[in-house]
């Protein structure tokens, strides 16, 4: 029993002394010790992701105003104006494509320009008043790389209005009339601005007319001269004028002659199911008195009939003659020509359908 009890209290002596021994290791001077990581413990906290702040860069186009009010503008005048805009992201503003429009035409920008974050562009147009409207609007078009602005619309507003006006218009023109009966042009300014008239010209100078390019007023009186040779068979045409009004640098006028005959119909078409005879007036828009000597048809699909005269009329009884079918072909095409005594052939066009 003391054997017993001596050796616990060695063994207790033992531990007291360890404990002692180890304690000047935690703490020296009252003071702690820093904590010393291992290897692994090191290696593990190199290899933590660490956050990291990324830019995007994006293209952006700013437009200083996309829709612009022209105001008045003369019918036939240029009216010039031009879109501000700039390069606001933080990317290169590409324009990959203009889309221009009827009437307007474009210059400054062209697809494939670039323009730097900051960079300022203009395109500039020139806007064409060729149609009188209270209200016309006509849009241009820009193709970017702006993820947000693909497309950027520009608008242009303006009230296109007629500065000069002629009288009368269009011009009749007569075949039997004395210098084919035409009147004379007056050519005014409604906007109460002088010009001078500085070129007269006409379809194959059929019609043409004396001025001077040195005289300058708010109306002119002209008095146009035809050629009736000229003229021959020629039915319609154009008579063109320069001035030099601010807004209204050229007019146009329209002519058309009254032709010696009218053909009822002046078109012929037959559809499977009709009737293939038919009747053909032709009448003498001068009430002359005249003869149909003969009808021909270039391919054979129409037959003359009968002729009969009644007053400054004839009445041509017809029948259609469609040729056999060629192939999968869907119709069949003449001219029909009716031969008159000292005048012009008239001409019919005709259709046929299988």
């Amino acid at each position: 029993m003391q054997r017993a009890t001596q050796s616990l209290s060695s063994h207790r002596w033992f531990l007291w002394s360890c404990f002692l021994a180890a304690a000047p290791a935690g703490c020296q001077n009252g003071v702690p010790q820093e904590k010393v990581s291992s290897p692994i413990q090191t290696q593990a906290a190199a290899q933590e992701p660490v956050a990291l702040e990324v830019k995007v860069l994006v293209p952006e186009i700013a437009v200083e105003k996309p829709v612009l009010d022209l105001g008045e503008v003369g019918l036939t005048a240029k009216r010039t104006g031009q879109f501000k805009f700039a390069s606001t992201g933080t990317a290169p503003l590409k324009i990959l494509k203009v889309q221009s429009c009827c009437g307007v035409t474009t210059r400054g920008v062209e697809a494939g320009q670039e323009y730097a974050p900051g960079q300022s562009g203009t395109l500039e147009f020139d806007f064409y008043g060729n149609v009188l409207s209270p209200a016309l609007t006509r849009e241009l078009v820009l193709e970017t790389n702006d993820p947000d602005h693909k497309l950027v619309k520009l608008t242009m507003k303006a009230s296109v209005v007629q500065r000069i006006e002629c009288e009368p218009a269009p011009v009749r023109l007569f075949l039997k009339k004395e210098n084919a009966g035409c009147p004379d042009l007056t050519i005014r300014s409604l906007d109460g601005k002088p010009f001078s008239i500085t070129g007269f010209k006409s379809t194959a100078d059929i019609v043409s007319a004396p001025f001077d390019p040195d005289e300058k007023a708010t109306e002119f009186v002209l008095k146009p001269r035809v050629d009736m040779e000229k003229m021959g068979s020629l039915l319609t045409g154009q008579i063109s004028i320069d001035l030099t009004h601010p807004e209204c640098g050229n007019i146009r006028i329209a002519f058309n002659v009254l032709a010696e005959f009218t053909v009822n119909p002046g078109y012929l078409m037959w559809l499977p199911g009709q009737p293939k005879q038919r009747e053909i007036w032709i009448i003498s828009n001068y009430h002359d008195d005249f003869e149909v000597e003969s009808m021909v048809s270039a391919k054979g699909c129409v037959k003359l009939l009968d002729k009969k005269k009644i007053g400054n009329r004839y009445q041509l009884q017809i029948e259609i003659v469609l040729p056999a079918r060629q192939g999968k072909e869907p119709m069949a095409t003449d001219t029909i020509e009716v031969k008159i005594k000292d005048a012009a052939p008239v001409s019919i066009p005709f259709r046929g359908f299988y």
